[in-house]
């Protein structure tokens, strides 16, 4: 723990928000959840099986006041651009950092054998947080506020941001929020350790769903999947 740094000064009201977001993720992102891996899934199910996850998910980003107070196409906007790779590092906290042998067996099948070893690769990339959970928690608030439109559908593209300067007045606060969480659980050398390999396990999910979303057009009817499946997964 590093006591000396400047950055580690977290104030009283800064504490009680950590506390808050990590109460909030328990109560509302970890509700009702279950396994839903079984044998002969097919990727369709499982992916249908998902929404209750991107639901949960989306209720604790409704929780969090500076996510709620933005417009609500802009909550829309984020959530459809952001969510299918923080939708991983929720998995990680949920799963107590231990990945089930089953989806291995099942990702080769549905996609191959070197995607489902790139995603546990960098899933257990995050197990550097074994012990502070918490920081993958103010990773979910701060990652959400990212503005990344190019996410969207290429006809959705044209689509603009009400209020740009307030997500990116929020990130801020959360990236700052975060930076000195961190600066409090190390030192400040592997605080910047930690900084760069959540920043680079978010780009590496971002890319390995963009493979994935592109394999899923290809392979299935995308009418066989539920409204908010396809909308975070941009299959309309």
């Amino acid at each position: 723990m590093n006591n000396n740094s400047s950055s580690s000064n977290l104030t009283l009201d800064e504490w009680s928000l950590i506390n808050n977001v990590s109460h909030t993720y328990d109560n509302w992102a970890l509700a009702n959840e279950t396994n839903h891996l079984e044998n002969d899934l097919s990727l369709t199910d499982f992916l249908n099986g998902e929404q209750n996850v991107y639901q949960n998910l989306i209720e604790f980003f409704k929780k969090i006041p500076q996510f709620k107070q933005i417009d609500i196409e802009d909550q829309i906007l984020l959530i459809k651009c952001n969510i299918t790779h923080l939708v991983h590092v929720h998995h990680v906290l949920k799963d107590h950092f231990k990945e089930d042998p089953q989806i291995g067996l099942h990702m080769s099948q549905w996609i191959n054998s070197d995607f489902h070893q790139q995603m546990s690769k960098t899933r257990h990339s995050l197990d550097y947080f074994i012990q502070h959970p918490i920081v993958l928690k103010l990773s979910l608030v701060t990652f959400i506020f990212i503005i990344n439109l190019s996410r969207l559908p290429y006809e959705q593209l044209s689509i603009q941001l009400n209020n740009q300067k307030l997500l990116i007045k929020n990130q801020d606060f959360f990236i700052t929020l975060l930076w000195k969480y961190l600066n409090v659980i190390y030192n400040e050398k592997d605080a910047i350790k930690a900084t760069q390999l959540i920043v680079f396990q978010y780009l590496r999910y971002q890319l390995l769903m963009e493979q994935m979303e592109t394999i899923i057009i290809k392979q299935n009817n995308l009418n066989q999947f539920h409204p908010l499946t396809k909308s975070v997964l941009r299959l309309n």
